[in-house]
């Protein structure tokens, strides 16, 4: 409630507006990570008009409010915001990931895939990848690895390389 109207009409009256809200004051107050896990969008029966209904322009004002109040505080260039999401059910070359703020180039679109969506035709790019660079733009060693109990190595991140057309 401290929040002035407009600020909060900005995120949404969404759980994941006010959730974004929140993890701003975090940052402000000087969390140095935050993760916003949102459902919902399990969407096998009506998929398209829950997405354009629902899911898509909730998840939009959010991270574009977020985006928008950290740059006017000016805390982007020290703050990398990702938004992402687990959809196992599409092909590689469907997903896409939402890098900005943190030292990452604004305006890129890197990578394409063929008219069907059903294969990357130029720069793909894994999990590994993302993790990595994300990691990277975090400040962690991405070549560390760790044991478990019985000495097994165990990577930060096995394998991959940074995007560097986002750096």
């Amino acid at each position: 409630n401290s929040e002035p109207e407009n600020i909060r009409k900005a995120y949404g009256y969404t759980s994941l507006g006010q959730c974004a809200l929140l993890a701003r004051r975090l940052v402000e107050a000087g969390c140095r990570f935050i993760g916003i896990d949102h459902g919902s969008w399990d969407t096998h029966f009506t998929c398209f008009p829950s997405l354009e209904n629902d899911l898509i322009p909730h998840a939009d004002a959010a991270f574009s409010a977020l985006v928008t109040d950290l740059e006017l505080r000016g805390l982007l260039d020290s703050t990398l915001v990702v938004m992402m999401g687990e959809r196992g059910e599409l092909r590689e070359s469907q997903r896409s990931v939402v890098f900005a703020g943190g030292g990452v180039r604004p305006g890129r679109v890197i990578g394409a895939t063929d008219a069907q969506a059903a294969a990357p035709v130029s720069t793909p790019v894994g999990g590994e990848d993302i993790l990595k660079t994300l990691l990277t733009q975090m400040g962690i060693d991405t070549e560390k690895i760790y044991h478990t109990p019985l000495g097994r190595p165990v990577p930060i991140v096995n394998g991959g390389k940074i995007i560097d057309d986002l750096i």
